[in-house]
């Protein structure tokens, strides 16, 4: 996922939450009359874009209140693999946002839930150090974890 678009209650508070917790930048001035705001995120690979109007300036689409879900069940960021969660939970808390809790991916990738000023629900999660090779691995890590769990489920003679 490269993008995003949300309608938020307050565009300019909604961008300094995003550029405070995730260094994300704006791209390009505000639009619309100041109620569109578009962040990249720093290794400009991500974007959200901020609305406060009731239609879309960029589809026309009609767009529900602030923090309603319409189908999205939450976004998420994948952080650098030193960053610290509990920083980004600090983070989230000194910008105004709530954490909801720690689901881990799996042991290696930890992941915290948080809703941000619009009661938004998104993911953090930290991937190892390899990040590709450890998702290359994975068909691999699956049939291995098969194959221990058919071994130890056979019966014992």
């Amino acid at each position: 996922m490269r993008h995003i678009a949300l309608r938020v209650a307050d565009v300019e508070a909604s961008a300094r939450f995003y550029e405070q917790v995730f260094g994300m930048r704006r791209f390009g001035p505000a639009k619309h009359d100041g109620r569109f705001i578009a962040l990249v995120s720093p290794n400009l690979r991500d974007q959200i874009s901020l609305s406060s109007a009731g239609a879309s300036g960029e589809t026309e689409r009609e767009l529900g209140q602030p923090g309603e879900h319409g189908g999205i069940d939450h976004f998420g960021f994948i952080v650098s693999p030193g960053t610290r969660l509990d920083d980004v939970r600090d983070r989230v808390a000194a910008a105004g946002g709530a954490f909801l809790r720690r689901h881990d991916v799996d042991r290696r990738v930890p992941s915290l839930f948080f809703r941000d000023l619009d009661g938004y629900v998104f993911q953090v999660t930290r991937f190892p150090r390899f990040t590709s090779l450890y998702i290359a691995a994975l068909p691999f890590l699956g049939s291995r974890r098969r194959q221990a769990e058919h071994v130890t489920a056979a019966p014992a003679r």
